[in-house]
């Protein structure tokens, strides 16, 4: 037999384990790196879904807000006071609690008014009984037999209030006072509000200290929750 036709051991050697080791870690960087690329795309992601779903959450409560305080007293027929001030109250941890008076065949529930004169009642407050504390929520409660609170906006941590007094009739207000339980509904003019709004979950990668002004309040919080102060101010059209 020639030596062409023999096998040559040399040729048919495996991987070295030098070789073998150097293929192992090169893999665990390939993979290390695309498992860090999905982690920081999730990260985005979620970042931007909280930040997203918190700017919607505090539109829509300043804009259902607006509707319900703009109404305020309006009456086809006999005057009515546009806010039952003795219905209303803060409650222990100063949350707003607003209670609007408007002719209509319906409260803020969908319930009938017939047993009321016509007049719905509608009640606006920050409901803290969920037991996750970023779930709180702002709802409204009509005047109709049996009618429990309806949601409106998730993700409220704190609702205030400011009533615009004008003692002059002139519709200009010259200040803007919390609650109390001395306003005369019929000097009040406007009304301030703003709603601390949460992203629903946490969404930073490490805890941030910030201080939110909530109208006359300050809000210190240290979280990995993203917030913002929504604010607004309506007139009263049916002021008399």
């Amino acid at each position: 037999m020639s030596m062409q036709g023999k096998p040559n051991r040399h040729n048919q050697q495996g991987l070295s384990l030098i070789e073998l080791m150097i293929s192992l870690v090169l893999g665990l960087i390939v993979v290390s790196g695309l498992f860090n690329m999905y982690l920081g795309s999730n990260r985005s992601s979620q970042f931007s879904n909280g930040l997203q779903q918190m700017q919607e959450n505090g539109r829509y409560g300043v804009s259902t807000l607006q509707r319900g305080f703009r109404l305020a007293g309006y009456s086809a027929d006999e005057l009515i006071e546009p806010f039952d001030i003795a219905a209303s109250g803060v409650s222990a941890d100063d949350d707003s609690i607003v209670v609007v008076q408007i002719q209509q065949a319906f409260d803020c529930n969908g319930g009938s008014t017939a047993a009321n004169g016509g007049i719905a009642v509608n009640t606006y407050e920050l409901d803290t009984s969920p037991a996750d504390p970023l779930k709180s929520q702002l709802v409204c409660r009509g005047n109709s037999a049996g009618a429990t609170a309806m949601p409106l906006v998730e993700g409220v941590e704190k609702f205030r209030v400011l009533y615009g007094i004008s003692t002059d009739d002139d519709a200009i207000p010259e200040r803007y006072i919390p609650y109390d339980a001395g306003i005369n509904a019929r000097e009040v003019v406007s009304l301030r509000f703003a709603l601390l709004v949460n992203s629903g979950n946490p969404i930073r990668t490490r805890d941030v200290t910030e201080t939110y002004t909530v109208l006359d309040r300050e809000e210190p919080r240290t979280d990995r929750v993203a917030r913002s102060v929504f604010t607004s101010t309506v007139k009263l059209r049916n002021r008399r």
